[in-house]
Parts: structure tokens; sequence; C-alpha cells
């Protein structure tokens, strides 16, 4: 079995040692394909945000696509995290089966259970191609993980996702439409945040000025059907 097949097909029970996790899902669809190197930009700046910050954590990086609606790129502490741009992720196009890659992530998380995590999705559009989760059932799974005291931000990639965020139980300051030229910008906010959340609880919420500053002119999409 190849690295990259061992790393797809990982499984198994996490081991509940790990005090904070962060779990970062991040949309590998078609249409990432023109924003792909600035939001892995963007993510190793909210990586290194937590690095100087001192914050303590195990990071995991899913990618999800129609092929792929769980695909486990990183599993492994902060300071052995190696710069996307030099080991990238492998991009796997397809569809955006959002709702069955957050419960596959759910599962995960259940698991390994942290004390503290912070969950990051990132989509650039709507859900469009799950097959065993609904969206009452991902946002069940979601509205789990907040009821544990777990932060659940969803950041659009040049994509107004206000929309999608409420349909999956978050609020207005849970969910950030982000220009491509600032998603770096709000990345290291966004570490900021994170900081705050891991030394004293604090909610990681968007301000109306974030909103105003990193979404700019992004516009509401328009209707789509909501089944799964």
């Amino acid at each position: 079995m190849t690295s990259e097949q061992q790393l797809k097909h990982r499984s198994g029970p996490l081991q509940k040692t790990k005090s904070q996790v962060d779990f970062i899902l991040l949309d590998s669809s078609q249409s990432m394909d023109d924003k792909w190197w600035e939001m892995l930009e963007a993510l190793d700046t909210y990586v290194n945000g937590l690095k100087e910050s001192n914050t303590n954590s195990h990071l995991m990086l899913t990618t999800f696509s129609g092929e792929y609606p769980e695909y486990l790129q990183r599993d492994e502490p902060i300071d052995q995290w190696a710069t996307l741009a030099d080991k990238n992720p492998i991009f796997h196009p397809g569809s955006t089966p959002l709702y069955d890659a957050i419960s596959c992530m759910c599962t995960k998380l259940r698991d390994l259970d942290p004390p503290k995590c912070a969950i990051t999705i990132v989509t650039d559009g709507e859900e469009n191609s799950s097959t065993f989760t609904t969206v009452d059932q991902a946002k069940a799974f979601l509205d789990w993980c907040r009821a544990k005291g777990w932060q659940v931000t969803f950041i659009g990639c040049d994509f107004d996702n206000s929309r999608q965020s409420g349909l999956l139980g978050g609020n207005p300051q849970s969910a950030i439409g982000v220009t491509r030229e600032k998603l770096s910008d709000a990345a290291a906010a966004l570490a900021r945040k994170r900081a705050d959340y891991g030394l004293f609880g604090k909610q990681m919420h968007w301000t109306e000025g974030e909103h105003a500053a990193f979404g700019g002119y992004l516009s509401s999409p328009d209707d789509f059907d909501e089944d799964c």
C-alpha cells in the first residue's frame, strides 16, 4: 500500500490524549481550483498565528469532494506542521458533499473528544452531492459540537456563506464570506480569536467591521434546492 493509500484509508478510534484540536474541513471541489493556492496560504497564516500565540494544538486537515467526502490530509501536532506550499495537500476536484464531510468529521471528533476544539469549515459554494447525510443530520452533528463548547466557524472562499451557515445552525457571527484577496488577512484574525478561545474560552465571533473588511462586495447566493 502506498503512503497516499495509507493516508486515505487511515481508520480506527483516535486516542483521547489531545487537550486542544483544530479541525479544518476544506472544500476541494472543482470550483476551488482557481482559489486553491490562496486558501492554502491562508491556512498557513492561521497555523503560524497559533504558533506565535503558543497555542499547543493538534491539527487535522480533511479535504472533501464528490469522490472523497473524507480525505485526511494532515493529522499532527502543531510543531510538526509543514508549510502547505511545500507539502501541499492532494487536490481531488469534484462536487461538494458538505453534509457527508461534516458527518465523517464529527465521527472522528466523537472518538477523540478533546476538551477544546476549533472547527473551521471552508467552502466556495453550496452543498450539492451528499449521499448519506441530510441537512438536518449535519446540523445536529454541529449542534452537538457547539453544545460541548467547541467553536464552529464557517469561511466562504469568495462566497457569501451566510445561508449555508444558517442551515447548519450557525449565526451571523460564526460565518464570514471572504474575498480571495483577503483570505490571509481573515485567517490571521481568526488565529487571534482562536488563541483567545484556547486561553480564556472566548467565543470565536466575527464582528460587523470584519464582515465589511473581509467580505466587501460579496452578495448572497441565489436560492437553491436544500434537499441532500
